[in-house]
């Protein structure tokens, strides 16, 4: 054997080593996608230059020719596993299925077969003989039919993995590119030199390159193994991440194109496509969304209301669509949110008939019971009259619970407007409707002159007008004190009484914002508070007054509401304080004789 054979003898084997050492780094991270695949891909790149490395040494040919069955089991385990890496590093991994294993491995193992019987036959090829090559044992030989359409199976199912490792080098840019690109460079490496072996093309027509330029692949492949991280940067983890981020978004997702014909869903949309848990997705590929629900506009930004009944029972969705754009902002599809607010539409609808219960139930019933009460305080004696008060007195309680709902009603509808408010009118208002409840209260007012927030009016007013109410009930002669300044907060209502403070298990239970067997308020004031809160977008506080009594502060930021202010010639605030029975405030002087 010349100088030249024993150096092609080496890199074949050479080629056998450099796969042997990246194929055992991807076997030990096996559990990253397309790992298991990449190492049975390289194990059988080292099985191929290996034995052809040793075949290149005999010149028996009987011999010669038995070894051209493990050079096919190595040919045969390459295709097919670079296939799987491909699908598993680009993140779809699904479709390397038992089904699909098996259609690729019929034609590999027919080839090893026929190799193994090529006497018999001339399926693989007919005259098969030695002819040396620089010193070696090459061959050449006669293909067959089965020869050629062998090599154009392998050829297509590298070339379809070409397409799967393309993509994310296309689609994520820069981060993928440089593994990508050295896994697409090292495959073309040997794919080149395997189109001259199987039309055995000069220069030495009957030497095989491909073992010989494995070495080099293997070199590539373990640049984007040990220098790009290949195992610990995969597409796969974008590409499985964004599905697994739309199967467990929680709402029905469906993607149409631009004539609303069904792309793809996630698992979350199968009831209301009515599609069954056993049906793949691209099954119901193609159909048009409007046959599967019915009342979608895919055109409407707004949100639908979408009602199905079937033998699961009555469900309710909310339906939005957003429009897909190509890169011409030109629109080529929709994704479809279903939202399933079932639960939802039924608490409102028991909400619905609870308030109405006690708005008007309740309420006009206990306005007969107050009525009947009172005639009775006048008619009866000194012994039953604490009796007739204590049904007067829990029965106005009762009544004003009755308004508490109309309260929560009004805090909690989507369709309060958002519009600029004079605090001055705000507390007039207030002080209005103190005057018909508690005649015989006090009230302080200290605003500055001009203010006024820009935010939804009437959730504002149920909000202070419950906190002026829980004041004014619970103290003794109360003295209450409302005010409101601008802070680098935003503006802050205050509602400040000298009663005997709010107790601690009312307030933990607005804090935790439930109520236990343990910490439960005596009635609504309190969450009307906490719920108008949170629709405005205010902070809510509660601080102890020395010596007795609590100070209840609301908070409009800026985002919440914007403040404007009138100052006066020296640009101070002209703040005013209006110290008066809440019965001195007629509704068409909302201040007056208020000093400066």
């Amino acid at each position: 054997m010349s100088i030249e054979g024993v150096a092609i003898v080496m890199l074949a084997f050479l080629a056998g080593v450099t796969a042997v050492v990246v194929g055992a780094s991807a076997w030990r991270n096996r559990g990253d996608p397309g790992a298991t695949a990449f190492a049975a891909m390289m194990g059988g790149v080292a099985v191929w230059s290996v034995t052809y490395g040793v075949a290149l040494t005999v010149f028996d040919p009987a011999v010669r020719l038995a070894l051209e069955v493990p050079l096919e089991i190595g040919k045969a385990i390459v295709a097919p596993a670079w296939l799987f890496f491909a699908l598993g590093y680009a993140g779809r991994g699904e479709y390397v299925t038992r089904r699909l294993v098996a259609a690729v491995a019929v034609v590999p193992v027919l080839t090893t077969l026929l190799v193994a019987t090529a006497p018999s036959h001339g399926l693989m090829w007919t005259g098969y003989r030695i002819d040396p090559t620089l010193g070696t044992a090459t061959v050449v030989f006669d293909p067959g039919a089965w020869f050629y359409l062998h090599a154009g199976f392998g050829w297509t199912v590298i070339g379809v993995g070409m397409v799967f490792l393309l993509e994310p080098v296309i689609s994520y840019g820069d981060r993928y590119r440089d593994q990508g690109l050295a896994l697409i460079v090292g495959a073309v490496v040997s794919f080149v030199p395997h189109v001259k072996a199987v039309f055995f093309l000069p220069p030495a027509p009957a030497l095989d390159l491909t073992p010989l330029t494995l070495a080099l692949t293997g070199v590539l492949f373990g640049v984007a193994l040990f220098r790009f991280d290949l195992l610990g940067l995969l597409p796969a983890t974008q590409t499985l991440g964004r599905r697994a981020a739309i199967e467990d978004v929680g709402v029905g997702l469906v993607v149409v194109d631009g004539a609303g014909t069904i792309v793809e869903y996630n698992a979350a949309a199968r009831p209301v496509l009515s599609v069954d848990d056993g049906t793949l997705a691209a099954d119901s590929a193609g159909e048009s969304l409007a046959d599967r629900v019915s009342g979608v506009d895919v055109e409407s930004a707004e949100p639908q209301r979408i009602e199905t009944a079937d033998s699961d029972g009555y469900r309710v969705y909310e339906a939005t669509a957003s429009p897909i754009g190509d890169h011409t902002e030109r629109t080529i599809g929709y994704t479809v949110t279903f939202a399933d607010v079932t639960d939802r539409e039924l608490r409102r609808q028991r909400l619905e008939v609870l308030n109405r219960v006690l708005r008007h139930n309740l309420r006009n019933d206990m306005t007969v019971v107050v009525g009947n009460a009172d005639l009775l305080v006048d008619r009866v004696g000194d012994d039953e009259r604490p009796l007739a008060d204590a049904i007067a007195r829990r029965g106005r309680a009762l009544q004003r619970l009755g308004e508490k709902a109309r309260d929560v009603e009004e805090v909690l509808a989507d369709d309060v407007a958002v519009r600029e408010v004079s605090v001055d009118d705000l507390y007039a208002g207030l002080l209005t409707r103190a005057r018909d409840s508690y005649p015989d209260a006090s009230i302080e007012v200290t605003v500055p002159e001009g203010l006024s927030v820009t935010a939804r009016a009437t959730v504002l007013e149920t909000v202070l007008w419950n906190l002026l109410e829980n004041a004014l009930e619970h103290g003794s002669n109360p003295t209450v004190r409302l005010s409101a300044r601008t802070t680098d907060e935003g503006v802050a209502f205050a509602v400040a009484d000298d009663g005997p403070g709010i107790p601690e298990t009312e307030l933990e239970s607005i804090r935790s914002g439930t109520e236990t067997a343990l910490t439960h308020g005596s009635g609504l004031g309190l969450w009307v508070v906490r719920w108008g809160t949170r629709v405005l977008g205010a902070d809510l506080s509660f601080e102890d007054r020395e010596p007795t009594g609590t100070v209840a502060t609301v908070t409009l930021a800026p985002a919440a509401g914007a403040a404007s202010q009138a100052t006066g010639p020296s640009g101070s605030d002209d703040a005013r304080t209006q110290p008066t029975k809440a019965a001195d405030s007629p509704p068409d002087d909302p201040a007056p004789g208020r000093g400066d």
